[in-house]
């Protein structure tokens, strides 16, 4: 399966199944939502994605701890 893509411009927020493995129901990164401004791309399975978070700053995530907002509802469903 190849790992997640996202385009600059993409809206985001942490994919359910990552705050769920990481015991983070609670507090403020399930809110977090931000902006893609770049995705790097370091080996066929390995994507980092730059994101300004809103009302934050900029970090680094991998890909497949991501999801778009509006896919938040779907893959909370099949976390």
């Amino acid at each position: 399966m190849s790992p997640k893509s996202f385009n600059a411009g993409d809206r985001v927020a942490f994919a359910a199944a990552f705050l769920k493995s990481t015991a983070q129901h609670t507090g403020e990164v399930p809110f977090m939502r931000g902006t893609v401004t770049e995705q790097v791309d370091h080996s066929p399975d390995f994507r980092l994605v730059t994101v300004q978070w809103d009302g934050r700053g900029f970090s680094k995530v991998l890909a497949s701890n991501l999801t778009l907002v509006s896919r938040i509802a779907i893959d909370a469903a099949l976390a």
